[in-house]
């Protein structure tokens, strides 16, 4: 599941790379944009750039307008200098709170949506593929994105196999870790490879520690500096303001789950709540509630683990 995970978000990313290179390409040609006009008040371009455009009369919504078409290489000058905008805003402000916030967010809707629309289109089963009880998010998939960024972003100039080889012990860490803790304080199960021939453990294979390697490497050189980059500083108090919120948000929801998987495993050994709290978990979060929210997890010990 985790290749085929994989594969689809590097063929997305691909996709909109694609998209957002066509849009690049577009707006280099016009010399415009919102990048070209912060490249031209910040002195990285000259606005001799449009020395030799041709320069063509356009009509939209009744108002006539000169628009301009840069050549090829005036276009090469553009490139070079946005990216050389996006390398010295990467190396001028390093990844802290609010980046990682919303890296976690991104990635955890991001990889519910891919896995989700992944299963019904590979397997037609539609199913809630959620990891927390509020909100669309798959926490795995948000964990991941932010350790590899917290481990990677100082090597993100570092060969290829390197980011290859850390990304992989990463990967099978953080679903080792996962995984053992789900059996272990939760009791349940979401996944298996001990079908596969090359597993390590119930959680680990070889396959998918390839898989993570790949993601790693695409992550680390295109990914994560674009999205960085995107995301900049925060700009206004607003901002600051909604992403701690949003924060406390995501802490409740995390503990508010695993509290809820907690009683569960707490249920299904005959133990009765111990607390308020507890009672209210058990009011609000029962099993009828857990089964149709996570779909996908197995909560019954007389049960094998899911390996599909």
């Amino acid at each position: 599941m985790l290749f085929t995970i994989s594969i689809a978000i590097v063929a997305l990313f691909l996709i909109v790379r694609l998209i957002r290179g066509a849009v690049s390409w577009y707006q280099d040609w016009r010399g415009s944009g919102k990048a070209f006009k912060r490249m031209l008040k910040q002195g990285r371009i000259d606005a001799g750039v449009y020395e030799d455009a041709i320069w063509t009369e356009t009509k939209r919504f009744g108002r006539h307008k000169l628009r301009p078409k840069i050549s090829k290489e005036q276009r090469r000058v553009i490139r070079a200098a946005r990216i050389e905008l996006r390398n010295d805003f990467l190396n001028d402000h390093r990844p802290g709170f609010y980046q990682y916030i919303l890296l976690f967010l991104i990635a955890s809707v991001l990889g519910l949506l891919l896995e989700t629309v992944w299963m019904y289109v590979l397997y037609g089963v539609l199913e809630s593929r959620v990891g927390l009880v509020w909100g669309p998010f798959s926490p795995l998939y948000g964990c991941g994105a932010v350790l590899l960024t917290v481990v990677l972003w100082r090597l993100r100039d570092q060969p290829a196999w390197m980011i290859f080889l850390i990304s992989a012990a990463l990967g099978g860490l953080l679903e080792q870790i996962a995984g053992w803790s789900m059996q272990t304080v939760m009791h349940a199960w979401s996944w298996s490879y001990l079908h596969f021939p090359d597993h390590i453990t119930q959680w680990v294979a070889w396959r998918f520690l390839i898989a993570w390697g790949l993601l790693g490497i695409v992550w680390c050189k295109a990914i994560m500096p674009e999205l960085l980059y995107r995301i900049g500083e925060p700009t206004r108090r607003r901002q600051v303001v909604l992403v701690t919120l949003l924060s406390i948000f995501i802490a409740l929801d995390i503990m508010m789950t695993v509290m809820c998987f907690y009683r569960s495993g707490k249920r299904q050994e005959g133990v009765p709540p111990q607390n308020v709290f507890e009672e209210y978990i058990d009011r609000h979060f029962d099993d009828r509630f857990i089964e149709d929210t996570f779909e996908n997890l197995n909560f019954s010990r007389d049960k094998q683990p899911r390996t599909s």
